[in-house]
């Protein structure tokens, strides 16, 4: 883990998140949910698949796999709650590590909401991405609706060009990453009373550390599985 500067060990409370945290994790799990829900009726069809699949098996065999996966699809709407959840304890577990090692004081709730509302930065690129294949690039191909992602270095290459295991790094590293990562800097500052710098610092120190053995992770899956 990066170094960080020590902080005070100020006094945090650490009651039980008030009612608009979880209003708003409510909030996020629909947005979530209604953006999942139109990915999949919006922007996937039957042909994307026929084309896709064509050359790699059989009609009756693309008619099946269809059918499963729209047999399958509302167990996909189920775990996102559970998806964010977890997600939401993983990076305030990493925050709160991180500043448990730097102020020797374990912190989870108020960094818990903070990793709640910067959620609110990483819906986008769902929204953008769904606006821009339903009004923009209206003819695409399913190769081309998975390896878009907006204003990521994924997107300043051909992806056809590319290792299957630098798409998700190259995906990550995108401007609503960076603005994330702000969003938490600015909440741990409110919540514990830090200079943005060194907030910034914590993040890229705690959550940034997670996310990189998130991302080796990946791409060691992904060789694996190539």
């Amino acid at each position: 883990m990066m170094p960080i500067a020590t902080f005070p060990n100020r006094r945090i409370e650490q009651s039980a998140p008030p009612v608009h945290d979880w209003l708003l994790f409510l909030f996020i799990t629909v947005i979530s949910l209604f953006l999942a829900y139109a990915g999949q009726h919006l922007l996937l069809s039957d042909e994307l698949y026929f084309n896709a699949l064509a050359e790699q098996m059989t009609y009756e065999q693309i008619q099946k796999t269809i059918a499963q996966s729209h047999e399958w699809s509302w167990l996909g709407y189920c775990i996102v709650p559970l998806f964010n959840l977890l997600k939401f304890t993983l990076v305030a577990s990493c925050i709160s590590l991180g500043y448990y090692f730097a102020a020797d004081r374990w912190v989870f709730k108020p960094f818990f909401q903070v990793a709640v509302q910067g959620e609110l930065v990483l819906l986008l690129p769902a929204v953008v991405k769904l606006i821009w294949f339903l009004f923009v690039q209206t003819d695409y191909n399913l190769h081309e609706l998975q390896f878009f992602f907006p204003l990521s270095l994924l997107n300043l290459v051909e992806s056809t060009d590319i290792a299957p295991w630098l798409a998700y790094p190259l995906q990550i590293a995108n401007l609503f990453e960076l603005a994330y990562w702000l969003v938490l800097a600015y909440g741990i500052m409110q919540a514990i009373e830090m200079p943005m710098s060194r907030a910034f610092g914590l993040v890229a120190a705690s959550y940034g550390s997670g996310l990189l053995v998130w991302v080796a992770f990946i791409m060691f899956l992904t060789v694996s599985l190539s």
